[in-house]
C-alpha cells in the first residue's frame, strides 16, 4: 500500500510556519518561503496578508518541539 507523506520542510520553512501562525499580520517571511508554502497548501493569501490553511496549521501542531518530544529552546517560555 502506497502511503503519502508530508512534504519536507527546511528549518527556515517551519519557522516561517510557526511565524505566521502566531503572527500572521507582521511575519516577516522570505518570498521564496512564502511561495512554497503556498504551493504544496499550506498558507494561502487573504486580504493581501499570508495566513495558514487548515493543513498549515496541522503542521505547526505537530512539528512543534513539544509534539515531537523534545525541550524547548532555552529562550522559549511554556
Amino acid at each position: 500500500m502506497d502511503q503519502i507523506l508530508p512534504p519536507e520542510l527546511d528549518d527556515l520553512e517551519l519557522e516561517a510556519l510557526r511565524e505566521i501562525a502566531v503572527h500572521p499580520a507582521s511575519h516577516h517571511t522570505p518570498f521564496r518561503v512564502e511561495a512554497r508554502l503556498k504551493d504544496i497548501g499550506y498558507a494561502k493569501e487573504v486580504l493581501g496578508d499570508l495566513v495558514l490553511t487548515d493543513d498549515g496549521l496541522r503542521r505547526v501542531a505537530v512539528d512543534t518541539p513539544s509534539a515531537r518530544g523534545t525541550p524547548p529552546l532555552s529562550g522559549d517560555a511554556e
